[in-house]
């Protein structure tokens, strides 16, 4: 994937474990499945308001009624930059009342993992943070997650994205943070029948989904494998909506210019929120819209717009 350096990104374009029995997961009983779909953390991803500043994005959470926001790798080191101290950061979002989600996306989880030498130089700070640098940042923020992604659409053998991905929810553990696994249409793991086997079979009670109803419509969606899967296993639930048809060039740009609001577009985003709450999914649920649109409103607006259309989604 080529993600957007932090101008771009800045400006336009860019533990709960599953049981086991005899190795396969069990799924949850109705009545549990009934008591867990109350959402107990409603999260604005960064991109929903990724062209503004840090203060601006606490004030555009507290307007639209969020618990918690994720924070990208690059914004933090933005915001060091600019002269922020992490403890002016940790203060404002204590005094807020606001609480930091995920440091999203980790990339550099993958053994061996390094940039390619034709990578474009403009967009390689994005992507540039090593495990060390990730877990610096969640400390210093106060983090309780990390998002995993494969970025770069390179092909690795299952085996080792399942080792690596356990081996970083276990050095996660001892800091005290969550680890979820992100599928991906531009990604080589492009889907939930590619990201669900990752996170079953690594088998660790602080790792699980982080499941974009973008990425579920834009990949091949499968409700049938939905339905089978532990509603306590995807951790996160991030909400965007698009027409049916692509948009822009390709659809890294379809991705990160033109997704809506959920709710507004063309996609079955309804059936993937019932099927969630069906199995218990929807306790940490968020808006996560890259969209030249929103970069257009100012953060509170941003912020309340999807904040109404979530709740007109899930309550």
């Amino acid at each position: 994937m080529v993600y957007p350096d932090s101008s771009n990104l800045n400006r336009r374009s860019l533990m709960l474990g599953a049981v086991a029995a005899g190795g396969m997961f069990v799924m949850p009983s109705a009545a549990a499945a009934a008591t867990s779909t109350r959402i107990g953390r409603r999260v604005l991803w960064a991109a929903t308001v990724r062209t503004k500043p840090f203060r601006e994005r606490i004030a555009a959470a507290q307007a639209g009624g969020f618990t918690h926001m994720s924070v990208f790798p690059i914004d933090y080191r933005g915001w060091i930059d600019q002269g922020l101290t992490p403890a002016a950061m940790r203060s404002a979002l204590r005094e807020a009342g606001i609480k930091v989600l995920a440091i999203d996306p980790f990339v550099q989880w993958i053994p061996g993992f390094a940039i390619p030498a034709d990578y474009p130089a403009e967009n390689r700070s994005f992507i540039d943070f090593n495990e060390e640098q990730i877990f610096q940042i969640a400390a210093e923020l106060e983090a309780e997650a990390l998002n995993c992604v494969e970025g770069l659409g390179q092909v690795h053998e299952r085996s080792v994205l399942i080792d690596a991905f356990g081996s970083v929810a276990d050095r996660a553990a001892t800091r005290g943070l969550r680890v979820t696994l992100e599928f991906m249409p531009i990604s080589s793991i492009p889907d939930l029948a590619a990201g669900w086997p990752i996170v079953a079979e690594a088998n660790r009670s602080n790792a699980g989904l982080c499941f974009d109803t973008w990425h579920y419509y834009r990949s091949t969606p499968d409700d049938a494998l939905l339905a089978t899967i532990p509603g306590d296993k995807i951790f996160e639930v991030q909400l965007a909506d698009a027409l049916n048809a692509r948009r822009g060039k390709d659809l890294v740009e379809d991705l990160l210019r033109y997704r809506m609001l959920p709710g507004e577009g063309e996609l079955p985003i309804a059936s993937a929120v019932s099927s969630l709450k069906a199995i218990g999914a929807l306790r940490s649920v968020g808006p996560e819209v890259f969209a030249d649109a929103m970069d257009a409103l100012t953060a509170v607006e941003a912020a309340r717009a999807a904040s109404t259309a979530m709740r007109k989604l899930v309550g």
